[in-house]
């Protein structure tokens, strides 16, 4: 027995190291996240240590409290936690905030954070609201004794590199090798707001030289503006969310941190494109486009960003990836211009925490979710089907990877003032953006306040918006007259065969009767059906429905209108 509970014990713990941002592992050296590792739950309570999720990794000590260089403005300026309910557009997601009014003193020192190995590069992510439009206001610092003029193990002056923010823009500074640069002309459109983005500072080897660049949420922003390069690394101590001790720095008290990823080395394009999309899903945020979303084993599509690229808008999902430590269970997109209409979850709550007790994950690893829109903002009702049926204009793509079960979304359509609280609302779900093709009327489970609620099990990538009043279905006269045909041949389960049965049934082919027997035709999947011929009926087992096929597609049979 003690054997079989090292093993399981070795094998757990296996898993929990393979676990890494966007699945990737190697030199990776700091990787703190406000969703674990802060020992506390409760909102606003300091987070005096900040736990490396890289095992074997050096922790986040808060510089609060320690001696040196400059002014401390103490131990009752430390970062504190802030739960996903008291702070805006963290997507369900707690957050860590800077709480300090010292424009030096704010944030986190991890002592040793950088090895002290023979690369001159680096690559970084960081998931940070910049709340105000200051002077300069650091991200993180390299403040290893070797390279610096600092020869404390304390945080002092002039640390060198370090990088950041000045206004709006991003800069990198590095007394020993460059002076301030700035990175192409592009701004931050998310700085002096309470908009997060993922901040990128990364090397990468370019003709014999490894330069350094800048990406905001994947946005490429080009060559800093003197062409710098790395030429050393900077073992040693790193700084996450200080400033520096220069003229010029400003206070980053407000600004809010989810999560720091810090590597010893460069990646692959493949290996940045997966980091970005396990932050990207699990914070809502919308990666520049045209780019794939990809799972952690780099392979799997999430999200196909060429499947319809009027779609690549205000794009977030729910996800279960195991190796990434991704379980986004309640979802919106964070966009600035999204007005965080939609809400998707695996449970009917949308308010609560994503970790909170009660929220249901996904059973299966690799399994995902993921939505974009046509980014359509006008508030106009568009006409759809017969009066009085309107639809809004914005409409979602959904993609899905694996078995997604039931999901529940909440609409918020109080913008739609020409939506009233009598009005009938509904889901529209279609094959294609149109609206038109294997359409299905999904009815609200609610709707109070202007915020409707909707039950629905994706069965494959889907186009959907919502409207009101639709006529689901309709109906038509009979035809009156004398009837040109009697039915011929019948099937009864009675043992008493009624007088002149089945000729007494008008206009049929075949007449099936019975008080306790049912009909069951083929059960498989049009997959399945190498040569389907019109007219051909199944009930498939993996969408559910009995499929009719036209000729040219297999379609749900749903009530509608045959006009």
């Amino acid at each position: 027995m003690r054997k079989q509970l090292l093993f399981t014990a070795m094998i757990f713990n296996s898993l929990l190291w393979s676990q890494s941002p966007g699945g990737v592992s190697a030199n990776l050296q700091i990787w703190v996240k406000a969703d674990a590792g802060t020992n506390t739950t409760v909102d606003n309570t300091q987070v005096a240590i900040w736990n490396n999720q890289r095992s074997g990794g050096i922790n986040g000590i808060a510089n609060q409290g320690m001696p040196g260089y400059y002014a401390d403005p103490g131990v009752s300026a430390r970062p504190v936690y802030r739960t996903a309910t008291s702070i805006p557009n963290f997507n369900f997601n707690p957050a860590i905030e800077i709480t300090s009014t010292n424009q030096y003193r704010s944030g986190y020192k991890f002592p040793g954070g950088f090895p002290d190995n023979t690369t001159n590069a680096l690559t970084s992510y960081t998931f940070l609201t910049r709340t105000a439009s200051a002077t300069y206001r650091s991200v993180f610092v390299m403040n290893g004794v070797t390279r610096n003029s600092n020869v404390s193990p304390i945080a002092g002056v002039w640390q060198s590199p370090f990088f950041g923010t000045r206004t709006n823009r991003p800069e990198f500074y590095n007394e020993k090798e460059s002076g301030d640069v700035f990175f192409g002309t592009n701004t931050i459109n998310t700085v002096n707001t309470q908009f997060p983005s993922i901040q990128s500072f990364y090397n990468e080897l370019s003709g014999g030289n490894m330069n350094y660049f800048f990406d905001n949420n994947a946005l490429a922003f080009g060559n800093p503006s003197n062409n710098v390069s790395s030429t050393s690394n900077y073992p040693g101590m790193v700084l996450l969310m200080d400033n520096d001790g220069g003229s010029g720095s400003s206070s980053l008290e407000g600004d809010r941190i989810g999560e720091f990823i810090l590597y010893s080395g460069t990646q692959t394009a493949v290996e940045r494109q997966s980091v970005n999309s396990y932050l990207a899903v699990k914070y809502g945020i919308t990666l520049q486009q045209p780019l794939n979303y990809i799972a952690s084993d780099k392979t799997t599509v999430t999200w196909n960003s060429g499947l319809n690229t009027s779609f690549n808008n205000n794009i977030f999902g729910m996800a279960k990836d195991d190796d990434t430590a991704l379980n986004q269970v309640v979802t919106n997109s964070v966009n600035q211009n999204n007005n965080s209409m939609l809400i998707v979850s695996t449970t009917n709550d949308f308010v609560s925490a994503n970790n909170a007790a009660g929220r249901t994950s996904f059973s299966q690893d690799k399994t995902f979710l993921i939505m974009g829109d046509n980014n359509n903002q006008s508030l106009t009702l568009l006409n759809y089907g017969i009066a009085p049926g309107k639809i809004i204009q914005r409409t979602w793509l959904a993609q899905k990877t694996n078995d997604t079960g039931s999901s529940w979304l909440q609409a918020n359509l109080t913008n739609y003032t020409s939506i009233v609280a009598t009005d009938k609302l509904y889901m529209i779900v279609a094959d294609n953006s149109g609206l038109s093709q294997n359409v299905q009327f999904i009815p609200a489970t609610s709707f109070t306040g202007g915020k409707a609620v909707f039950n629905y099990s994706f069965p494959a990538n889907k186009y959907f918006t919502f409207g009101t009043n639709i006529q689901t279905y309709c109906t038509k006269d009979p035809v009156t007259g004398t009837p040109n045909s009697m039915t011929k041949f019948g099937i009864t389960g009675l043992r008493e065969i009624l007088p002149n049965w089945p000729t007494n049934i008008p206009n049929g082919f075949i007449a099936l009767e019975s008080k306790d027997k049912g009909f069951v035709i083929t059960r498989t999947t049009s997959a399945n059906i190498a040569v389907p011929v019109e007219g051909m009926l199944i009930f498939d087992t993996t969408d559910n429905c009995f499929k009719l096929y036209n000729g040219t597609s297999w379609n749900c049979i749903i009530r509608s209108c045959n006009d």
